[in-house]
């Protein structure tokens, strides 16, 4: 769990841009998902006036609502499942097993992780700036601890079940969801990597969201692999009435002066929090990152003053509502969306996607 999002945690709610939402113990994440397709095929739904309606036979929009709902439910039954597995598997190695009915608790095999007040302390002086005005520690400090530790038993948990199935002790047999292809019209934003569109990694964010900037590292690891793979941002304003959509009207005023102008725009936006979703709307906020970012000032300011940045926001808002994208960070491999759990898990999803 990033910093960021435990502090959204101590002092309440994930915001909008909480697409993804990381549980302690069960490796289960949120959602990074799209259209429906049933991993058994193309599901017929209903008929209307003698005419049957498949999956594949309905807008974009539905299909992902319908897949998310799969989704959805394939990762609730796998977090049971995963969880019942790995107590199984602790049981057995600490000679705690009796019967299958009466396996100790979670909570037994993989006790939280010890956390000192030094280490606690300076979570919360790392993250003062995060933290609103006139919290103490004192008021955090049992809360700090708690989430920490309850941190420290998560990657446990994930250490656990990845020796398992690396090892093949342990071997998950349920199938999730299969994402149908759609169109997207990459060559609208702003691309690096490979020239050839064979393989194409498609990344839908905004700047002001938590874990597309918690993503971004993992990101660049994966351009920096993958020299065969095109890289295409589509920054989507989840409030583009508000600072969200001036920073993204920002980077599309950057890709004004040429790519490599937006991507350092791009790189700078996700250097650090500029602000929050309940920002208002505020080019003086943004322009530090245009200066920061080398950007030609004059021209940018130009730039942001006509209405061709907003008619950029409102036209990527259109196309992204049509996928039925409704939340960051979201990711499609080839036309095909994909399910990702936590950052680190980014390489090995889009490797073995592309293997398929």
């Amino acid at each position: 769990m990033s910093s960021g999002l435990l502090i959204s945690v101590l002092v309440g709610g994930l915001g909008v841009g909480g697409a993804v939402g990381y549980v302690a113990g069960t490796g289960s994440a949120g959602k990074i998902t799209s259209s429906a397709t049933s991993s058994g095929g193309d599901t017929a739904w209903f008929t209307y006036d003698g005419k049957t309606y498949s999956t594949s036979s309905l807008p974009a929009q539905v299909q992902t609502n319908l897949y998310q709902a799969e989704m959805e439910t394939y990762n609730q039954k796998i977090a049971v499942v995963r969880e019942f597995a790995v107590r199984l598997a602790l049981a057995q190695e600490q000679k705690k097993f009796t019967t299958i009915d009466k396996l100790p608790a979670v909570e037994e095999l993989l006790p939280a992780a010890a956390v000192s007040d030094e280490q606690a302390k300076a979570f919360f002086d790392a993250n003062k700036d995060k933290i609103p005005p006139g919290t103490t520690y004192e008021q955090l400090a049992p809360r700090i601890k708690e989430l920490l530790g309850n941190e420290g038993r998560a990657k446990v948990f994930e250490d656990t079940w990845n020796k398992l199935t690396s090892e093949k002790k342990l071997t998950l047999l349920v199938k999730e969801p299969s994402a149908p292809v759609v169109t997207i019209p990459v060559a609208t934003f702003p691309a690096k990597g490979a020239s050839s569109d064979k393989n194409v990694l498609v990344e839908i964010s905004d700047y002001l969201c938590p874990h597309c900037q918690e993503v971004q590292p993992d990101m660049k690891k994966l351009m920096d692999a993958n020299k065969d793979i095109k890289f295409v941002q589509i920054n989507f304003a989840l409030r583009p009435d508000k600072l969200s959509g001036a920073i993204i009207e920002g980077a599309f005023c950057a890709q004004k002066q040429g790519n490599e102008s937006f991507w350092k725009f791009h790189d700078t936006a996700f250097s650090k929090q500029w602000g929050t979703f309940a920002d208002a709307y505020d080019v003086a906020k943004v322009k530090p990152i245009a200066e920061a970012a080398g950007l030609k000032i004059p021209d940018w300011e130009a730039c942001m003053k006509s209405e061709e940045p907003k008619q950029f926001v409102n036209k990527t808002k259109d196309i992204v509502n049509g996928l039925g994208v409704t939340g960051t960070p979201t990711f499609y491999l080839n036309n095909k969306r994909l399910n990702i759990r936590r950052p680190d898990e980014m390489a090995t999803v889009v490797n073995a996607s592309l293997a398929k």
